[in-house]
């Protein structure tokens, strides 16, 4: 019985972190329209003017991009969220990847380790948080970008 409880416990935690997570991203979705503050121009993956992007003011965000609603999972806001933002750019891989590179120091993100192959990675860290960047190509054209942030440790 006190194990039934315990795990009865176990799942309304692991849902209400889920559903708490769904509710910050909804919020994200429909923000206002304010732009983040990366001086690029939408040409070669600038700074972005879609209202879902608001709320991401630690990482560069590419105006020529959409936030993949159903790939993604965020907890938390501002420069304290964790989880994936997965994003389909119309922009190419080796766009997103030179967009990336030139634009992560610029919020603060030291490199730690890049590959560039035909699913590119880059890892930087920030303070206390560690943010993976994940490229490949669309299925009909642009490119998947997907940052997982997370705590260090």
């Amino acid at each position: 019985m006190i194990k039934l409880r315990h795990g009865i416990y176990s799942v309304a935690l692991v849902a209400s972190l889920v559903l708490g997570g769904c509710e910050n991203l909804s919020h994200m979705a429909s923000g206002s329209s304010a732009k983040a503050t990366s001086s690029q121009d939408s040409s070669n993956g600038g700074s972005a003017a879609s209202p879902s992007f608001n709320k991401f003011t630690d990482i560069p965000m590419p105006s020529n991009s959409t936030v993949d609603m159903d790939r993604s999972i965020i907890f938390g806001a501002s420069d304290a969220w964790t989880g994936r933002l997965a994003l389909n750019s119309r922009g190419t891989p080796a766009q997103m990847y030179d967009f990336y590179e030139r634009e992560m120091p610029n919020f603060g993100w030291s490199k730690v380790t890049v590959v560039r192959a035909d699913v590119s990675v880059l890892v930087y860290d920030r303070e206390s948080r560690v943010a993976t960047i994940k490229l490949t190509g669309g299925s009909f054209s642009g490119s998947t970008v997907d940052i997982t942030v997370s705590p260090k440790g």
